[in-house]
């Protein structure tokens, strides 16, 4: 299993700004809807609410960076569900049917989750292809309130197959959306050992608990 590590020269959310909520009704009738828009109303239409979205500084000239789509209070109040938009901006050779953005969805209101993944998105793509059971090591703690300090990469729970696999949003390619799921660096080697799936059903695991016990062999 591949692991990427991540260098982190600057706190992450220190390069992310609000764009303020995105208002979906404002859009005129018979105008033509971008790729971004109709992601966006592909959100919409599963969560019927509007999100917060911030925008990451691109790290490619001519493209612009990750947009983090943040919904609060999904799927529990006190909850936080989050999207990436400009992944698949950029190509990746492993992705051979269409390509991916990312998701995250965790027991915290804390906004670093989100804006972790939007930095991570922004960081690597064109590099990580970002499939499942790589595992992302950030290198520091995501969150204040988790000592978590690494994600693995599975099919998103929070939302139903028909939602998160090729996603027609207007463009030659069809979008799938990737989980992040937050985890303990020193997971790691275990991680790798006994493989996703036995990780996943391990009594210790919880896929929204930023708290959990850390599994141990």
């Amino acid at each position: 299993m591949s692991i990427f590590v991540l260098r982190i020269k600057t706190k992450y959310k220190q390069n992310s700004k609000t764009m303020g909520i995105f208002d979906f009704m404002k859009k005129k009738a018979g105008q033509k809807h971008l790729p971004a828009d109709q992601y966006l109303n592909h959100l919409y239409q599963i969560f019927q609410q509007e999100p917060e979205l911030y925008l990451e500084e691109s790290l490619i000239k001519g493209i612009p960076g990750i947009t983090t789509i943040v919904y609060r209070d999904i799927p529990e109040k006190g909850c936080i569900t989050a999207f990436t938009y400009g992944l698949s901006l950029v190509e990746h050779p492993d992705w051979k049917i269409g390509r991916a953005e990312l998701c995250i969805s965790v027991n915290s209101s804390h906004l670093d989750w989100a804006q972790a993944m939007g930095y991570i998105a922004n960081q690597l793509r064109g590099d990580c292809p970002f499939s499942y059971a790589q595992v992302i090591n950030f290198k520091e703690k995501i969150s204040p309130d988790s000592e978590m300090d690494a994600f693995f990469i599975f099919a998103p729970s929070t939302i139903d197959k028909e939602d998160y696999l090729y996603i027609d949003i207007g463009t030659d390619y069809k979008v799938s959306i990737a989980s992040l799921y937050p985890m303990y660096s020193d997971e790691i080697e275990i991680y790798n050992n006994i493989g996703l799936e036995k990780f996943w059903h391990h009594p210790s695991f919880d896929n929204y608990k930023v708290n959990r016990k850390k599994i141990k062999g």
